[in-house]
Formats: structure tokens, C-alpha cells, sequence
């Protein structure tokens, strides 16, 4: 793998090794302890890769992810913390127009959340998926759109999936493509001083890594940069929080991202999704929990509950791994099916 000395960094590098963290109730730092921190919002395109990448960051499975668009619909916000420094990360959903808007079930927010996590970044990083050969040399419209809204904070691209690239040698090529040749203010040094690129990206990126997110590869050079890159203030949150959000809406955003990766199409779109009981035990090592599913037709119960209920359980145990290691702490949940309530007259 090359690299661009003091202009572009490309690594690839062993998974990190996570650490111990504490606490799963967020609360205010009351002690306005200085130290450094660093406001981080994270956007792409749908499906992009940003919470996996984020999960991977703080070491521990914060935002909802799964294998379709739009898994995160609301702003999340991960923390860590590390040497007297934080970085809060803003899990943004995925960009969206407002006919997917109608397709998906969205709420509103989705298209606000972006806007509101760019006011306020002290850096933006871009999350693309190189892995999709059609989309691979040029950044989503909205994406470059939001960046020159903000042009006055600094921005890094983060090249994501490259563990499915089959050719990393056209790597270079793309990253010239959706720099538009030109990173930090300097163009890049292979390219010819008379070469002129389609505007196809944004030609202010500060800084390109390239990752793959799902294997941790490169993710500890993008956690350092951020690290870096944080300016003394007293802290937002304090040192032992990991996120803003409850545990509950942790817990339905996990089921409902779940459901994307079961069920194919549009259908889990179509599901709504509330938390029916939650305990924490008095020893603080277990959860237990029940979730309920609301669906719109008894076909959807049946279809997700699956002969015997063996779909809803394989459902069940994936989505209880997945909050063992949100949680770091033992989890027992159940899914309720029940079929939307028909509104009299």
C-alpha cells in the first residue's frame, strides 16, 4: 500500500485491542474538568459504512448497523475517551430524499439530522464505499452539497469496504477522482500540473484513509487523527460515559436494525418498534428486557415469526449478542409480534 508523505495517509492495520468501559447511563460532567475534545460528525451516503466505523472507533457496538440503507434514523452521539481527551462522535443517518422518505416509513428528522450534527462539528469526516463500482469515483450529490454549506470546517474522505476491492492498484485513480485532485491545498504529487478533473468531489479534504471498517482495518490511524485533533476544553460528558442515549432507545434502535438484516425488501420498514419492559439489576451486571414489534398485517406476524419460530429466535440471539457487547454486560430480551390495532370508525 503507497503512501503520500505529510499529504495523504493510506495504512492498513491490525484490529485494535479493546479496552474496559463503564458507564451505560450518560450524565453531564458536573466538574467542568479541562482537557481536550473534539466534535466529530460522521456522514455519507445510505449504507456508506459511518456507524460501523464509529462502533469500531469506540470499541464498543453503539449505533444501530445492518446490511441495508437507513438502519440509523435519529442523531446518536458516541464518546470516548482516551489520555484526557474526548471525541463525540455524531452518527448521522444516512442521506435521504423525500421520496425515500415515503418508500422507507422515515421520520422527519432523518432529513434534519444532518444539518443540525454539521453546526455542530469541529471537524467533518466523509465516509464512501469504494466497494460499489458504479458510485466508487464520485461522491453523492448531498454529501459535496453539505460540505460546501460547511466549508469552513475541516473535512477528511475515508475511503471504506476496501477488503472488497479486488484491485487496489485503481485505488489512487479514486482517491484523485473524488479529491478532484487536491489534498490539504496541495494537489496531489503524482498527478501532471495541466491535469483537469470532472467536479465530481470536493477539493478540500485535509486529510484520505483508507479502511475497512467491518475488519477494523485502518480505523486505529482514523481514532489518532481524531485524538490529534482536539482542542483544550472542559469536558461535555464525563470521562466513564459512551453515549447520550438511554438504554432503551439503544436497545429498540439494536431490534429494529435486526429486523433490516432478517427480512428482505421494504417489509421492516414497515414495523414499529417500542420498548415494553426494561430492568437493570441492583448487581448492575444483567439486563432484561422486552420489546415489542408492531406490524401491519398478521401475514408480516407469521412471516416474521417464521415455522416454529425459529426466525424470530435466530432474531432473538443476534440481536442479544449484539447488546452484550453494547452493554458489556449479560442481556436477556424477548420480541413480542403483535398485529397493528384497526383504527374504529
Amino acid at each position: 500500500m503507497c503512501t503520500l508523505k505529510g499529504i495523504l495517509r493510506i495504512s492498513l492495520v491490525h484490529p485494535y485491542y479493546p479496552r474496559k468501559l463503564f458507564s451505560s447511563e450518560p450524565k453531564r460532567a458536573d466538574i467542568k474538568h479541562v482537557a481536550k475534545v473534539v466534535n466529530v460528525a460522521i456522514i455519507g451516503a445510505p449504507n456508506s459504512g459511518k456507524s460501523t466505523l464509529i462502533n469500531n472507533i469506540v470499541q464498543r457496538k453503539i449505533c444501530a448497523a445492518s446490511n441495508k440503507v437507513h438502519t440509523t434514523t435519529n442523531m446518536v452521539r458516541a464518546l470516548y475517551f482516551q489520555n484526557d481527551t474526548q471525541i463525540i462522535f455524531l452518527d448521522t443517518p444516512g442521506l435521504v430524499t423525500e421520496q425515500e422518505k415515503k418508500k422507507y416509513n422515515l421520520p422527519d428528522s432523518m432529513i434534519l439530522a444532518c444539518h443540525k450534527s454539521l453546526r455542530c462539528a469541529n471537524v467533518i469526516g466523509v465516509v464512501h464505499d469504494v466497494s460499489n463500482r458504479y458510485t466508487k469515483d464520485i461522491l453523492h450529490k448531498d454529501v459535496v452539497h453539505l460540505l460546501r454549506m460547511a466549508d469552513d470546517v475541516p473535512s477528511f474522505l475515508i475511503l471504506n469496504k476496501v477488503d472488497k476491492v479486488q484491485s487496489k492498484k485503481h485505488l489512487l485513480s479514486t482517491i484523485e477522482k473524488l479529491t478532484n485532485g487536491f489534498i490539504a491545498g496541495s494537489r496531489i504529487p503524482s498527478l501532471r500540473k495541466n491535469k483537469i478533473f470532472e467536479e465530481k468531489g470536493y477539493s478540500k479534504f485535509s486529510d484520505v484513509f483508507i479502511v475497512s471498517a467491518l475488519n477494523s482495518d485502518g480505523v486505529n490511524d482514523v481514532r489518532e487523527y481524531l485524538l490529534s485533533n482536539a482542542k483544550p476544553a472542559a469536558l461535555h460528558y464525563a470521562p466513564e460515559d459512551w453515549t447520550d442515549q438511554e438504554p432503551e432507545t439503544l436497545i429498540v434502535d439494536a431490534v429494529r436494525a435486526k429486523f433490516l438484516d432478517f427480512l428482505s425488501q421494504e417489509i421492516p420498514y414497515n414495523i414499529k418498534v417500542d420498548m415494553e419492559y426494561f430492568e437493570e439489576t441492583v448487581e448492575g451486571d444483567k439486563i432484561i428486557c422486552s420489546v415489542l414489534a408492531e406490524c401491519p398485517s398478521e401475514r408480516l406476524v407469521k412471516l416474521i415469526s417464521g415455522a416454529g419460530g425459529g426466525r424470530l429466535n435466530q432474531i432473538k440471539t443476534s440481536v442479544r449478542n449484539d447488546l452484550m457487547l453494547m452493554f458489556q454486560k449479560s442481556v436477556v430480551i424477548d420480541i413480542n409480534l403483535r398485529t397493528k390495532p384497526v383504527k374504529e370508525l
